[in-house]
């Protein structure tokens, strides 16, 4: 008996246990190189590095000398097709790398223009302030972390259009850091990913922990403790000849179910038993209700009407319960429990006639 109520709390819980983690993998597995290279962090890129080999790869570099904003992406927001304004999202820059003489191209997000723009003026007095014969005080940079590609396409048209116009040669490929960009991820949208992730992880985790906590063998031992006349033996015997419909095990004196939180009750103490369904969202769930002598309830959800109505009928058997749904059984439940106990009172006795 314990063994098939264990399997059956597992089994009940399995497909969502399942679900839940499929769609976990799925969500990291669809930006894995984002969150990988996110928790290993950058590749610091240094005046040693070759340039072309760190191409596509997630580095950090520290921005000393911005020339200037060649470039601003703007984001348009929509709700309900409709739109509701357009705000700067990104900004490209032309840098120089002094310890090669080069230019490249970085961008960051609006969030960071202030930062990169003071670390333009910073630049530029330091230029102004050094002697003709002497060599610029480059100060500290800012530190910008993203992937690194080779620009190309409109992007490259404007740098080179930008360059050309401060006159600023532009030779062979113009490499671009895109700040908070991890293998076209934004960093933000990891840290989604990684919340979203770990929320479906950890609802089935919790699942599988309730179960355990509330395992087959704790509710019976806690039964037991309740009920010091009745025995385990009792409960197996009761069990190994009862009838089985639809994952709800009816004996003569107990009614089992693991899919039911309380696990069994005495169907002594049984008044009414009926099914029904309930609406949840877009979708409809299927129960069986049990109501007790004392007022309290027990319930299984079966994936159909007809599998309830089996589970219901079956208890046309048991002189005493009041069988079916009866909108006068709901209305003296919810207002006069007394009433429906007479009801159930007198049908016993006439069975019996």
């Amino acid at each position: 008996m314990i063994r098939k109520m264990r399997i059956g709390q597992f089994m009940d819980i399995l497909w969502i246990v399942a679900l839940f983690w499929a769609l976990a993998a799925a969500i990291f597995w669809k930006q894995h190189a984002s969150v990988i290279g996110f928790f290993k962090g950058p590749v610091e890129l240094t005046s040693e590095s070759d340039w072309e080999e760190m191409t596509g790869e997630y580095i950090s570099w520290e921005v000393k000398c911005p020339l200037g904003e060649y470039m601003e992406t703007t984001k348009t927001t929509t709700i309900n097709g409709a739109s509701t304004g357009t705000k700067k999202s990104r900004s490209s820059w032309i840098v120089l790398d002094e310890e090669q003489g080069i230019l490249l191209s970085v961008e960051v997000p609006v969030k960071r223009y202030d930062e990169i723009d003071a670390q333009c003026d910073r630049f530029y007095e330091a230029f102004e302030q050094t002697a003709e014969d002497s060599d610029i005080e480059i100060p500290e940079g800012i530190l910008v972390a993203g992937t690194m590609e080779v620009l190309r396409g409109e992007e490259l048209k404007y740098f080179r259009q930008a360059a050309l116009t401060a006159g600023l040669p532009v030779e062979g490929n113009i490499y671009h850091i895109r700040d908070g960009i991890i293998y076209g991820a934004h960093d933000g949208n990891i840290w989604g990913t990684l919340l979203v992730g770990g929320i479906l992880l950890l609802i089935p985790l919790l699942l599988l922990i309730k179960t355990m906590m509330n395992s087959a063998k704790k509710l019976i031992k806690k039964y037991l403790q309740e009920h010091p006349n009745i025995t385990m033996e009792q409960l197996e015997s009761d069990f190994a000849a009862s009838e089985k419909v639809n994952q709800v095990w009816i004996g003569q004196n107990w009614t089992f179910s693991p899919k039911m939180k309380e696990l069994l009750f005495d169907n002594q103490q049984l008044v009414w038993v009926h099914c029904g369904s309930v609406r949840m969202g877009k979708g409809v769930n299927f129960y069986v209700w049990w109501n007790l002598v004392d007022g309290s309830e027990r319930k299984v959800s079966l994936s159909s009407l007809k599998k309830c109505t089996k589970v219901v009928e079956a208890y046309r058997r048991f002189p005493h319960v009041l069988v079916g749904s009866n909108p006068e059984y709901a209305y003296l439940l919810a207002n006069d429990r007394e009433a429906l106990l007479d009801i159930a009172y007198r049908k016993l006795h006439s069975d019996f006639r």
